[in-house]
């Protein structure tokens, strides 16, 4: 390599050199540009400072609430109402109302000697009395909104040749009535996968959900009748219940429950659950609906006064315990099965399977329709089409009368039990279907019993 080459690559080496050297110099330039800014605005904010609380020594606060002036005071670390011996108060509330008061800053200062009706100030929309333990007292007068900042004008007592512009929400905090400041209970919150019961009371159509914990539930009407439950529907209740929480709070000490139907409840609903391995359960009273769909309610018989989202009762207040009966009628386990009769047109076939052990030890399987073997996918493929049937609804009691019968179904189960499953015309589109010894009903699709038929046509065409 001759010399004027390494020159070339010192001189370009020695430029990615002070190309690093200026970039590293410019991140540490805004660094510290960035650490002075931040500087400038904390000693901006601790300047726009205008009213500070020692929220510790604060003792008590008054403030024009919706029904007239509330009082707050602190005893024994506690705080409470001193107009309402009852009145718990809500923590979160009050850590608000103090937060507030401990440090205010302003946005803007103006000058406060002319017109202080044009900043709602001339008679402030609210005065917030604040007094500490050692006796002194401070006071905020809050005035309007600015309509175009949404900020609020406000003066303290030190100063009020100025007025100031804040962003603290003084209008929302320092407002409503005595019941919004106060503790309530909160619903129990319960997972679905835990609970175990629910009792539905009504003045009709009350009944009881048991769920068993084996993906199987049921059940029980007020004659105390009990059938197997629908478990998509079921479901669908523990969720509701399990998503419940207080639309609104409306009195933490009510004497009055006939205003909202609380005196005689439309519903009481009694959850029960586990709790690990402990048995526990909660009642909720619901009484009237209110102007919004919501339904007021209440815990325990507690004396608070509750709303709740219509969304989560409607199914529970509309329901009865036909409602949640189990659309399933139909299905054997093949490996229970002895054998079948199928009747149509009135005609008998006998479907069975049978097993043989060879002498290897091994199990073999024939299919066989009225003693002949056919091929095992053609068996499978009825027999499944049998069991697979769900209803499309219920019927609350078995009819009197019934079309021409289309397909009877009766199994024989390895135990000896049989189960008898009979379809009648209906209209143009379901069955009646009747089963469990002629005691329950329901409606089938037609599509369902087509399936059937063709598939058992398939089948007898083995026979020929």
């Amino acid at each position: 390599m001759d010399g004027k080459k390494i020159k070339k690559l010192v001189i370009a080496l020695i430029l990615v050199i002070l190309a690093g050297l200026a970039y590293l110099f410019l991140l540490r330039y805004s660094d510290k540009q960035k650490e002075a800014e931040s500087q400038k605005e904390q000693e901006e904010a601790a300047a726009s400072v205008v009213f500070e609380t020692d929220t510790d020594e604060v003792s008590s606060i008054s403030f024009s609430g919706d029904d007239g002036i509330l009082t707050f005071e602190k005893k024994n670390d506690t705080w409470i109402c001193p107009d309402d011996s009852v009145f718990q108060m809500n923590e979160n509330k009050i850590q608000k109302l103090l937060a507030d008061i401990s440090s205010v800053s302003c946005t803007r200062e103006l000058d406060a000697r002319g017109d202080l009706a044009q900043f709602g100030l001339e008679e402030p929309a609210n005065t917030i009395q604040i007094s500490l333990s050692d006796g002194t007292e401070k006071d905020l007068y809050i005035g309007d909104k600015n309509t175009s900042t949404h900020e609020l004008y406000f003066q303290t007592e030190e100063k009020l040749d100025k007025v100031y512009m804040t962003k603290t929400a003084f209008d929302s905090d320092f407002a409503g009535k005595l019941q919004d400041f106060a503790a309530y209970t909160d619903l129990p919150k319960v997972k679905p996968e835990t609970m175990t019961e629910f009792d539905v009371d009504k003045e009709e159509d009350s009944y009881v959900l048991i769920m068993t914990g084996d993906d199987q539930c049921t059940v029980e009407d007020e004659e105390g009748e009990s059938q197997l439950a629908n478990l998509n529907l079921v479901g669908m209740v523990q969720d509701n219940v399990s998503n419940i929480i207080w639309y609104q709070d409306l009195e933490y000490n009510c004497s009055d429950y006939v205003k909202y139907g609380l005196d005689d409840p439309q519903m009481v609903l009694t959850v029960k659950y586990k709790d690990g391995e402990e048995a526990k359960e909660f009642e909720l009273s619901v009484g009237d609906e209110d102007e919004n769909g919501n339904y007021y309610a209440r815990l325990n018989e507690l004396p608070e006064i509750h709303t709740i989202r219509g969304e989560y009762l409607t199914d529970l207040l509309k329901s009865s315990a036909a409602s949640y009966w189990s659309l399933t009628y139909s299905f054997v386990s093949i490996g229970d099965l002895d054998k079948l009769e199928v009747t149509r047109d009135g005609a008998t076939h006998v479907l069975r399977k049978e097993t043989q052990t060879t002498k290897g030890g091994l199990e073999s399987v024939k299919w066989l329709v009225d003693e002949q073997e056919v091929d095992e996918k053609l068996f499978t493929d009825f027999y499944y089409a049998c069991v697979s049937v769900t209803a499309q609804e219920r019927l609350e009691s078995v009819p009197e009368e019934t079309g021409d019968e289309a397909l009877k179904l009766v199994y024989t189960l390895t135990d000896g039990s049989k189960k008898e499953i009979t379809y009648y015309e209906e209209d143009q589109n379901f069955y009646t279907v009747i089963y469990e010894d002629g005691t329950k009903a329901a409606h089938t699709n037609k599509l369902y019993v087509k399936t059937m038929t063709e598939k058992l046509d398939r089948l007898l065409e083995e026979l020929k």
